[in-house]
């Protein structure tokens, strides 16, 4: 734990151990994640067997919310990272980087690879294409929001929930 008592993602049992000390590994859920589109926002809840896989889940949905990719071939790989830090700080610092990639470089991510160094930071790459070779099927993110912001490691794996300005 840091003295500002965040507790880096490195520092977290990767395979919950059950009260009656079962490995869970094998009862992880799949990853996943929901999206509930607001008037001015919209709520992403994901959830994977570990926090790159939950991050992963966020980021899909976070693109899910203004485009519809359609399994397209990407022709174009960007770098992805978030220092060491708590889980929340590194959430959002890729959704971040997501927004801004979109508005600055007019690409839409497609694929999301992350992982997590031992140092606790997340790092990976996203798949982009061209804007122009997605449907657009909302308005674009504009900030992440740290009202209501969380993500957690629990016995059934991570989990975050995250409000995104649009």
């Amino acid at each position: 734990m840091t003295d500002a008592g965040v507790t880096p993602l490195s520092e977290v049992s990767p395979a919950p151990i059950s009260p009656a000390g079962h490995d869970l590994a094998e009862h992880l859920p799949a990853a996943g994640h929901s999206l509930v589109l607001r008037t001015s926002d919209c709520v992403i809840e994901a959830w994977g067997p570990d926090a790159a896989a939950c991050i992963s889940e966020a980021l899909a949905a976070l693109v899910e919310e203004f485009a519809e990719v359609l399994d397209a071939p990407s022709n174009r790989v960007l770098p992805l990272a978030a220092d060491p830090g708590g889980a929340e700080d590194a959430l959002v610092a890729l959704l971040e980087d997501v927004i801004y990639t979109v508005d600055v470089f007019s690409v839409v991510p497609v694929r999301f690879h992350l992982a997590l160094s031992e140092g606790g930071a997340v790092a990976g790459d996203m798949e982009v294409v061209p804007v122009d070779q997605v449907v657009l099927v909302g308005p674009m993110p504009k900030a992440v929001s740290y009202h209501e912001l969380a993500m957690s490691a629990g016995l059934d794996g991570w989990r975050c929930h995250v409000l995104i300005e649009v």
